[in-house]
C-alpha cells in the first residue's frame, strides 16, 4: 500500500509517522489544518498551513498530489503550484510548508525491459543543472534497483559492489568494518581526498567514526550543513563545486575545510531511522564527482546501512547478555548475603522468606548469632528497589552484623548504624529496620524500630494477629539525621505465640484490577484452615506468602517483598528443661 512518511516537521526529524493511502473507500485524500475533514492533519501553529492545503488522488494505480493551499507544495525541489495533479514517485520527497514527508510504495512494479546501461538510467537521480549556481544532485535508489546493479553492471562496477559487500560481510564489529568499508570506497572513488563515515552519539550530535584521507594530517572535521541535508531528506547529495553551490548558502564549514566537489549519502535503517552518513570529498576543482557516483555511492550506503544495523543489533544483544550475566550474578551475591538456613534455637521455629520485584532487590533479613546464647532477628527494606537498592542492600547486611556484635545495648547499636549510614552518604535513601534481639531463656525479644511496620504476634487460642507493641514507640527510619537515639522495648513471647514481621511489598501487593491487599489481608490469614490445625511459626509464615501470591493472581510483583515468622514450639511444661538444655550460642555459628 502506498503511504506518506513524516520525516521532518518545525521541531525538527520525527519518528517517522506513517500515513496510508488507501483509495479503496474514497477517491481523494486531503492534507491541510482543518481537523476533522482532512485525512492528513498538520498544523504548525502559526496559520502556514491551509486548511485544505493539498490532495491526493489515485488513477491507474499511480498516486498524484495537487496543491490548493495559499502557500506552496514541493516534490523535491520542485514547486507544483498551479501545476495541476503532480505524479508522485517511490521515494519522492513532498515539502508543505515545514512539513517534509517521503511518498513510498511497496507495491511490487510493474516489469519492465531493463535497459543496457542502468547505471545512467538509476530513477530519481536528476542530472545535474548547467549553471554554476545549482550544482546539486540529490537522489535515492531502492534495494530493488541496487539488485539490478549487481545483475547487469559492467565486470569493474560488479566487481567493486561484490567486494564491498563480501567485505561488509565479514564482519559485525563495527570497529572492523567501517575502515574496511573506508578503504573499500578510496579505492573505489580515486578522486576523493577524504572519505568520513560520521555516526551520532549519546546526544544525537554527528561525529567523524572513521575518517581515512590521502594525505597525512589531515583535519577530520566536516560539513554540518551537508550531513544534515542529507539526513533530513534522506537522500543521497552531491555537489559538484561546494564552494559555489547555492543549495549550501553560507556554510562556513565548506571554505574552512577546502571542500570543492563533495558526495554524501545516508545510512538509514530499514524503518527510516537514522545511522549516520558516509560522506566523500575532494579539494581539487578538477576531481568532481559526478552522478554515476553518487549512484554508486548510495547503493553502497543501501549495502553499508544493513551491515551497519545489523552489528549495532548484535552489539546491543551482546550488551544485553552482558548485563543479563551481571544481574544474574548480582542476584545470587545478593542471596548469599541472606540466611542459607534457619538458626536451629530448641524450643524455637524460624520461617524466611524473600521475592525481588526485579532480579535483585533491596529488601533484607538476616539472623545473627550474638553472645549469652541470644539470637538477633533483623528485618530491613531499602527505599527503591533494582540495582541501586540492592547495593545499599550490600551495606546495610555488613553494618547491622558490625553493630550489634561490637554494641552489647540494641538501642545503641542501632543509633550506631543510623549514624554510620547518613555519614557513609546513601543519598535520598533511607531504611526502616525492625531489629528483634531474642533471648530463647527468658522467652522475651528486645525489638528496636526504626520506621518499620510493628511486628504482629499470632495468637493460637484466640486465632488472631495482633500488634506486639504501640506504633508510638517506633522510630524514623535509618539514614535521615544522624544523632537520633532509639528506644528499644522488650516483648515477651508465649507458648505457641508466633512473630511476624515483613515489608511493605506485602500489604502492597496488587491483584491484577488494582487492588492491594494491605493489613486486613494479613490479619484475614489468622482464620487459614492449615495454621487452625498446625499453627507453628513455619506454617504462619508459608500460608502469609501463599495468601499474598494468590491475590497477586499473576499481576506484576510492585515491590520487594522479605517476609519473617518465628516463635515458640514448645508446651509450657516443658519451658523449664529448655532452659537447662540450651546452650550459649557462638558467635558467627
Amino acid at each position: 500500500m502506498p503511504s506518506l512518511i513524516l520525516i521532518k516537521s518545525p521541531g525538527g526529524l520525527t519518528s517517522h509517522q506513517t500515513f496510508p493511502l488507501e483509495f479503496r473507500s474514497k477517491a481523494e485524500i486531503l492534507i491541510g489544518r482543518e481537523k476533522g475533514k482532512c485525512d492528513i492533519f498538520i498544523d504548525d501553529g502559526q496559520q502556514q498551513i491551509s486548511r485544505l492545503h493539498a490532495v491526493l488522488t489515485s488513477k491507474n494505480g499511480n498516486v498524484y498530489i495537487e496543491n490548493r493551499g495559499r502557500n506552496k507544495t514541493f516534490i523535491k525541489t520542485r514547486d507544483i503550484d498551479g501545476l495541476g495533479p503532480q505524479l508522485l514517485k517511490p521515494e519522492d520527497t513532498v515539502k508543505v510548508c515545514d512539513f517534509l514527508f517521503r511518498f513510498h510504495d511497496d507495491r511490487p512494479a510493474p516489469p519492465k525491459p531493463l535497459p543496457d546501461d542502468l547505471l545512467s538510467q538509476l530513477p530519481d537521480v536528476p542530472d545535474a543543472e548547467s549553471t554554476s549556481e545549482m550544482t546539486t544532485i540529490q537522489g535515492t535508489v531502492n534495494r530493488a534497483a541496487a539488485q539490478q546493479l549487481l545483475d547487469l553492471q559492467p565486470a569493474e562496477r560488479l566487481r567493486v559492489l561484490l567486494d564491498i559487500s563480501t567485505s561488509l560481510a565479514k564482519t559485525l564489529e563495527l570497529d572492523q568494518l567501517l575502515p574496511q568499508l573506508a578503504e573499500t570506497l578510496f579505492g573505489v572513488f580515486k578522486q576523493a581526498d577524504r572519505c568520513l563515515l560520521i555516526q551520532f552519539d549519546a546526544a544525537g550530535r554527528p561525529y567523524p567514526r572513521v575518517m581515512k584521507a590521502r594525505r597525512a594530517g589531515t583535519d577530520d572535521r566536516f560539513s554540518k550543513t551537508i550531513v544534515r541535508k542529507c539526513i533530513e531528506a534522506q537522500q543521497a547529495y552531491l555537489s559538484e563545486d561546494a564552494s559555489s553551490d547555492a543549495a549550501l548558502g553560507t556554510a562556513v564549514s565548506v571554505a574552512e575545510f577546502r571542500i570543492r566537489s563533495v558526495m554524501c549519502a545516508p545510512l538509514i535503517t530499514t524503518d527510516g531511522k537514522p545511522l549516520g552518513a558516509i560522506q566523500l570529498d575532494t579539494q581539487d576543482i578538477t576531481k568532481k564527482f559526478r552522478d554515476d557516483d553518487l549512484k554508486l555511492l548510495t547503493i553502497v550506503s543501501h549495502l553499508a546501512s544493513v551491515a551497519v544495523e545489523k552489528s549495532q543489533l548484535v552489539a546491543s544483544l551482546v550488551t544485553r547478555e552482558k548485563v543479563q550475566r551481571e544481574i544474574e550474578l548480582a542476584k545470587q551475591v545478593q542471596l548469599d548475603f541472606l540466611p542459607r538456613k534457619a538458626p536451629e534455637v530448641p524450643g524455637y521455629e524460624f520461617f524466611g522468606f524473600y521475592s525481588a520485584a526485579q532480579t535483585i532487590g533491596g529488601d533484607y533479613y538476616d539472623y545473627i548469632h550474638l553472645p549469652g546464647g541470644k539470637l538477633a532477628v533483623v528485618l530491613g527494606d531499602v527505599a527503591g528497589k533494582g540495582v541501586p537498592a540492592a547495593m545499599l542492600m550490600a551495606k546495610l547486611s555488613a553494618e547491622v552484623r558490625f553493630c550489634l556484635l561490637t554494641e552489647p545495648r540494641p538501642d545503641r547499636a542501632i543509633s550506631m548504624l543510623n549514624d554510620q549510614l547518613v555519614r557513609g552518604g546513601i543519598g535520598d535513601r533511607f531504611v526502616t529496620l525492625a531489629a528483634m534481639i531474642l533471648n530463647p531463656v527468658e522467652h522475651t525479644f528486645t525489638l528496636v524500630n526504626g520506621g518499620h511496620y510493628t511486628p504482629l504476634r499470632f495468637c493460637p487460642k484466640a486465632k488472631a494477629f495482633s500488634q506486639s507493641i504501640d506504633d508510638d514507640l517506633g522510630g524514623m527510619p535509618l539514614g535521615l539525621s544522624e544523632g537520633f537515639e532509639y528506644q528499644m522495648v522488650t516483648v515477651s513471647i508465649g507458648p505457641n505465640e508466633t512473630i511476624a514481621v515483613f515489608t511493605d511489598g506485602v500489604i502492597d501487593a496488587a491483584s491484577p484490577d488494582g487492588v492491594l491487599f494491605e493489613m486486613d489481608g494479613v490479619y484475614a490469614v489468622a482464620a487459614d484452615p492449615e495454621i487452625a490445625a498446625n499453627p507453628r511459626p513455619r506454617v504462619v509464615g508459608e500460608r502469609l506468602a501463599a495468601a499474598v501470591k494468590k491475590h497477586a493472581n499473576g499481576a506484576p510483583q510492585s515491590d520487594d517483598i522479605a517476609l519473617v515468622t518465628f516463635g515458640r514450639v514448645e508446651h509450657p511444661a516443658h519451658a523449664a528443661a529448655t532452659a537447662t538444655r540450651l546452650s550459649p550460642l557462638r558467635r558467627g555459628e
